[in-house]
């Protein structure tokens, strides 16, 4: 199947989507705390928490839900292109997300 696969063209939509999600929800990825604090929700957002954003039928809280489920599957898109030594970049929105995922987890020193 990876030979069909277009990580590029994926990864692009994926961040057309946060992007989407992030006006939805009022924020600016130009705004380096607002992201900080996005990712560090980001990283304590459990199932738990996403069964409770759709049972509460609050678009808001679903569109958080969404958010952070599109990250989590740009994460695995990004993982599975670097697995078939395809090297892809997304764009300056999650960038500007998705560095804070990795607050907490130095790079290692070439």
């Amino acid at each position: 199947m990876s030979q069909i696969e277009n990580h590029h063209e994926e990864v692009s939509s994926i961040e057309t989507q946060i992007m989407r999600h992030m006006i939805a929800l009022g924020l600016d990825w130009h705004n380096e705390t607002a992201m900080k604090k996005l990712a560090a929700e980001c990283k304590a957002f459990g199932p738990s928490h996403a069964n409770a954003a759709y049972a509460s039928h609050d678009r808001m809280q679903t569109a958080k839900a969404e958010l952070f489920a599109l990250a989590s599957l740009m994460l695995k898109t990004m993982e599975n292109a670097a697995g078939h030594d395809r090297f892809v970049h997304a764009g300056e929105v999650w960038k500007a997300f998705g560095k804070h995922l990795y607050d907490d987890y130095p790079l290692p020193k070439a």
